[in-house]
């Protein structure tokens, strides 16, 4: 993965992340927590599934 696209992602989680802790919470520190978490395993989830798109095609153009 490029170093820019690294970055794009960061920054993109991160943003997320500023969002979700300025946001009022009434389930206090554990809900802020339960939901930083789950965003960032979204990010997380996005960036592998783009790495594996494309190493498949990487892999096809290998092959062709």
């Amino acid at each position: 993965m490029k170093q820019a696209t690294i970055d794009q992602i960061a920054l993109g989680a991160a943003r997320c992340a500023e969002e979700i802790i300025v946001e009022e919470h009434p389930g206090g520190a554990a809900q802020r927590q339960a939901k930083l978490q789950a965003m960032f395993a979204e990010w997380i989830e996005h960036a592998v599934n783009r790495e594996v798109r494309n190493a498949r095609r990487r892999v096809e153009r290998w092959r062709a």
